[in-house]
């Protein structure tokens, strides 16, 4: 079962679309490095939301279960511009006991150039307690 729940999560490939706007923007017109991790942040709440159908990650923190963000390696390979739409592309790449392995992909829609790609490495808790959760329990309690 728990093997059969993992392949399943790690087939899923999710993708956003992002509207850069010109808080995002540096004074050259050109998305700041920073707000990349506010992108794969849309990522990851956008695939969360996908396979967690039609239960929402916006109720799972209002039960008081969070994902909070252990480590990111981020590589930056071109840039937006205010007014652009970007691709985030995300998917797991893998699942430990209490952690999960993000992959992100941006991507300017118009020509598909890769922007930046990131692994992030979240860990599941429980919010009142910051105690950690098995995600696998987790995902098989809710798909």
């Amino acid at each position: 079962m728990k093997n059969n729940l993992i392949e399943k999560l790690i087939e899923v490939r999710d993708s956003t679309r992002v509207k850069v706007r010109f808080n995002d923007t540096d004074a050259m017109g050109i998305v700041h490095f920073k707000n990349y991790v506010v992108y794969f942040d849309d990522g990851f709440v956008s695939f969360m939301n996908n396979i967690l159908s039609p239960k929402r990650i916006e109720d799972t923190l209002h039960e008081g279960t969070v994902f909070g963000v252990k480590k990111v390696d981020i590589t930056y390979e071109g840039s937006a511009k205010f007014g652009d739409y970007v691709i985030v592309e995300t998917q797991i790449k893998k699942i430990g006991t209490s952690s999960i392995t993000f992959q992100h992909e941006i991507f300017r829609e118009f020509d598909m150039v890769l922007l930046a790609k990131v692994e992030c490495v979240r860990l599941a808790m429980e919010l009142k307690t910051n105690k950690l959760l098995n995600v696998i329990d987790f995902f098989a309690n809710y798909l």
